[in-house]
């Protein structure tokens, strides 16, 4: 990460991140979903939460396994789980070993609902926190959300409440739903193949989908290598994880414990 990259996380909790697929790859990830259009299940409007202001026509669209789907098709998103222009942020935030938690697409069609505005500083969770110590940035979950179709200015979608990870007091209810300090909430303009990078702990939702083209958007999950949200007693590898890279396979991988600087004082103390 660039200072200037350092500087904005830090102070908004989030970063967009230009030109991350190539219009060939932009166009393979699209091709793929349109092959797996009939797999997308439409939420009931559950996600509003009853907000008039964020109410819709209409539930957002959610697609999953894509790591599993058959080949060309899944090549991709198993590539972009470990694309060389997002990987270095994940290794300064989260720090090396850093596992991807989940992997999902998001639609929304012209009318559908937005997202109530959920997570934010506080209360702390210690999964997904965010702090700053001894000079570097330490994060628990962070996201990336890859857009496959442009989001405009007015379009809707992916908005958060920006410097709300660091937030020391509960967000009330009522900026949570959208009824009150609108101007205070930032929808995030982003071109296809362009990615937006935020720490879970940032409040954030989506606005309602205002655009006549359908929204696209990936959503990996990544956490530090020695924590995990949904595992509970053994480790077992998915089924496709000999198919992968070794590059791939590293973030397909158990918790687990990374002594970083064999050079350290506490490493060679331990020896």
């Amino acid at each position: 990460m660039t200072d200037t990259d350092k500087y904005l996380f830090d102070v908004h909790g989030y970063l967009v991140i230009k030109n991350v697929l190539s219009a060939e790859e932009l166009a393979t990830a699209n091709a793929a979903i349109d092959h797996y259009a009939d797999h997308i299940q439409i939420r009931p409007n559950d996600l509003a939460r009853k907000s008039d202001n964020l109410k819709g026509t209409t539930g957002r669209g959610d697609l999953g396994g894509m790591l599993t789907w058959d080949k060309p098709y899944c090549d991709i998103y198993r590539d972009m789980m470990v694309n060389t222009k997002l990987t270095p942020h994940l290794d300064t935030l989260l720090g090396p070993g850093f596992r991807l938690e989940a992997m999902s697409i998001i639609t929304m069609d012209e009318g559908a609902e937005g997202f109530w505005f959920h997570e934010g500083g506080e209360p702390l969770d210690r999964s997904r926190t965010y702090r700053y110590h001894n000079g570097r940035m330490f994060c628990g979950m962070t996201n990336i959300a890859v857009q496959l179709s442009d989001v405009g200015p007015n379009d809707g979608g992916f908005a958060c409440l920006p410097g709300s990870h660091k937030a020391n007091y509960p967000c009330p209810d009522d900026i949570r739903l959208y009824q009150t300090h609108q101007e205070r909430i930032a929808q995030i303009p982003a071109q296809a193949g362009d990615a937006i990078l935020f720490a879970e702990c940032l409040m954030h939702g989506s606005l309602p989908w205002m655009a006549k083209h359908q929204r696209r958007s990936v959503i990996m999950r990544y956490n530090t290598g020695v924590t995990a949200e949904r595992i509970l007693g053994t480790y077992t590898p998915p089924p496709f994880y000999e198919e992968l890279t070794d590059t791939q396979k590293s973030v397909i991988s158990a918790p687990h414990y990374r002594k970083e600087d064999k050079g350290s004082r506490l490493y060679k103390a331990n020896q």
